[in-house]
């Protein structure tokens, strides 16, 4: 099956190209990270966009070192001429002409080259991959290593919060209510299964036809506490696991551990990729309770600057040419004397990995609760912590309500068909759509943050007041 193509791949991949600083957080979390676990980011092509790291790491290396040539050459020849002491004074008159001159050229080359990606080559949806060069190579068997962990059924967190690669909290409930069976049926031997009803919620969701929803079974755990547990860590030395057996899956429906628990995650991706609505239900029982979960979860557009390729022109015109150029003076100039330190620093970041890998592997020798889990993902990276538009927030509302319903109804239905009294569970239920439609009066402001505590709270010191 082919992936949606979202245009949040093509923001993130011209931030690579010409954003040094996000491209060194990617380098440093996502393509050097070999260790630790990497989070999901939903929507996004993650392989893409290392691969558009690498080539922009590529890119200015080969410009600060041809520079850095230039220089020592200039530097040989004022020496070879002059003597020491007045070769080194010959070479600072040297440094501005040919040197200054050729890092302009370059620089400017450099800039046009990375314009030309972003405002061309990546507005073109379907356009053919092309040959990776040597030093991209060596990266091949990681790039299809992050395609895997994207398509995994585990998540590894790290802190608090166990969603990670989600966004931010837009709300959550639970309840607990009693599964006492009804007067006509309790003669009955109907047992309750968490693992058919499961399966039900699957089914009833798929058929909301929100587009883009997906279904899942995923495990979440903590990454500090997989240290002895070789179902999810098969060498200490290495990556967990971030892909298990079904069988594995299914046996955390029906119960759960204090570091390993199910969720049924159902995700929508909205707008172009620009925005992901997770919900993550979770339900345990025992002999006369059952306990429902329910976390929702929200990623925001990405910051402004990521859209500014939309303002680019696929052609180039000549006056922007020469604009491009007139940028380039300034910094040939600053940066002239230190492109041999800025040649090493690019350089030495195609080996930086394995320094850091030494450094891991160190820590995880001496520190049995070593951590494994993930901090945050490519796409938490380079988002907001607002909605771009109104009808966002109100396509999240809408997202929320639908699936809420559908989820509820769906264990009501069940609990109905093997006889059990459902009218506390609707009361519980009637809460809560109750409290959302006070909740959700706070929540339209532009933000992912759930204001409806803050409102009730202001409502209440009012009535106090009166």
């Amino acid at each position: 099956m082919n992936k949606p193509k979202y245009d949040i791949t093509r923001y993130l991949c011209a931030a690579a190209e010409i954003g040094p600083k996000f491209r060194a957080k990617v380098f440093d979390q996502i393509i050097d990270n070999t260790v630790r676990y990497v989070a999901p980011s939903y929507g996004v092509d993650v392989p893409l966009v290392a691969r558009h790291c690498i080539r922009g790491q590529i890119r200015d290396f080969i410009v600060e070192a041809v520079i850095s040539f230039v220089l020592l050459l200039a530097l040989f020849s004022s020496f070879n001429t002059y003597g020491i002491m007045f070769g080194i004074v010959k070479f600072v008159f040297t440094l501005f002409t040919y040197p200054w001159l050729v890092a302009i050229i370059l620089r400017w080359s450099n800039l046009y080259i990375g314009y030309t990606i972003v405002a061309r080559d990546l507005k073109a949806t379907d356009k053919k991959e092309k040959k990776s060069s040597f030093i991209e190579a060596q990266y091949d068997e990681r790039i299809k290593t992050l395609q895997e962990l994207q398509e995994g059924n585990v998540i590894y967190y790290s802190g608090y919060n166990p969603f990670v690669g989600s966004g931010n909290p837009v709300g959550a409930w639970s309840f607990v209510c009693s599964t006492k069976m009804k007067e006509e049926r309790k003669a009955e031997n109907n047992i309750l299964s968490l693992y058919v009803l499961y399966d039900l919620i699957d089914k009833n969701m798929k058929e909301l036809k929100i587009p883009n929803l997906t279904v899942q079974d995923k495990l979440f755990i903590n990454g500090s506490e997989i240290r002895e547990d070789s179902r999810f860590l098969s060498n200490v030395y290495e990556a967990p696991n971030s892909l298990v057996g079904e069988s594995l899956i299914d046996e955390f429906k029906e119960k759960q551990e204090e570091n390993v628990r199910y969720y049924q995650t159902i995700q929508v991706v909205g707008w172009q990729g620009n925005i992901v609505f997770s919900s993550f239900f979770r339900i345990t029982k025992n002999e006369k309770h059952l306990f429902v979960e329910a976390n929702y979860y929200a990623v925001a557009p990405l910051k402004s600057q990521y859209y500014e390729i939309d303002q680019l022109s696929s052609s180039i015109s000549f006056g922007r040419f020469l604009k491009m150029g007139a940028a380039s003076i300034l910094p040939a100039i600053i940066h002239l004397p230190l492109s041999p330190l800025r040649a090493v620093k690019y350089g030495l970041a195609f080996f930086k990995g394995r320094k850091d890998n030494k450094e891991l592997l160190k820590q995880i020798d001496i520190n049995p609760k070593f951590d494994y889990g993930a901090y945050e993902s490519i796409r938490e990276m380079a988002a907001s912590k607002d909605m771009e538009y109104y009808f966002q927030d109100t396509d999240i509302d809408m997202y929320q309500k639908q699936i809420e319903r559908c989820f509820t109804d769906s264990i009501i239905d069940y609990l109905e068909k093997i006889g059990v009294d459902t009218s506390e569970f609707i009361q519980r239920k009637e809460s809560i759509i109750n409290q959302g439609i006070m909740i959700n009066g706070g929540q339209i402001n532009g933000n992912v943050t759930s204001m409806g505590g803050i409102t009730n709270n202001l409502i209440n010191q009012v009535k106090e007041a009166f």
